[in-house]
């Protein structure tokens, strides 16, 4: 009987151990980019940092009812009434404002900001794929960036080719909010009309080549180069943005009868 008990007792020690690793090991499902922060696995210890993390994010979810924030026209960011002529709204399809759809384990980046990245739908030329980051203060859409793979077959000439192709694109589709766009070898900086408080970029860089992209038998594919192509909108108004209760949100103070 007592032999039994101990072995019992080390199969429950060996499955506890197991449940704590697959914690730890947990995938998140997020993808590394040229702007990104990375996002690092750790001991128990991060584990539960992590977990504390992720309720706090989920229960402000649940104050939040609006399903997106607009800025007032009366706004000020920094003591400054904002440009609203030139800011621009959506890219590719994502609306800035637009509020997080917490899922029951969220990707934080260090910031605590909210991080979703998925495949677009409408791709951008070689831009397949996006990364959406959501505030911490509102958990509304401030960052929309849209990116490449690596390309397995492309050379320098190429690649410039392609970052001028991109830029000028972009330049179109924003000529209203743009004043103009300066090259810093590379990315291309947009400058945007005073007091609107957004960056966007055209950016182009060397990233590993996806193994699926890979050329097959190469004893060099896992380490390969290639280059890869960003389109980033940031929004700091949005990102700080704290918005004002509603009338209907604000209870009476308690004795007090309504007349």
């Amino acid at each position: 009987m007592k032999s039994a008990l101990i072995i019992l007792s080390v199969l429950l020690l060996a499955t506890d151990a197991t449940a704590v690793a697959y914690v730890g090991g947990r995938q998140r499902g997020y993808k590394n980019g040229d702007s990104a922060k990375s996002i690092t696995k750790g001991g128990a210890s991060e584990v539960k940092e992590k977990g504390a993390a992720e309720k706090k994010t989920r229960a402000k979810a649940k104050e939040i009812t609006e399903t997106k924030i607009e800025i007032p026209k009366d706004a000020t960011y920094n003591g400054l009434a904002i440009d609203h002529s030139g800011r621009i709204l959506s890219l590719c399809g994502f609306e800035i404002g637009e509020i997080a759809k917490v899922p029951r384990h969220p990707v934080l980046d260090k910031d605590g900001n909210i991080v979703m990245t998925g495949k677009l739908a409408k791709p951008f030329r070689k831009c397949i794929q996006y990364e959406l980051k959501y505030s911490k203060v509102n958990h509304a859409l401030y960052s929309i960036r849209v990116f490449s793979p690596a390309q397995k077959k492309m050379d320098d000439e190429a690649a410039a080719a392609e970052l001028e192709a991109m830029a000028a694109a972009v330049k179109a589709k924003f000529e209203g909010q743009v004043l103009s766009w300066q090259k810093l070898i590379p990315p291309w900086h947009a400058q945007m009309k005073p007091r609107a408080h957004q960056s966007l970029t055209v950016n182009s860089f060397k990233d590993t080549i996806d193994k699926k992209y890979a050329l097959k038998g190469t004893s060099e594919s896992k380490s390969e180069k290639g280059w890869a192509f960003s389109v980033t909108l940031t929004d700091r108004v949005m990102q700080d943005y704290v918005p004002k209760a509603s009338e209907s949100d604000i209870e009476p103070p308690e004795g007090v009868d309504a007349l």
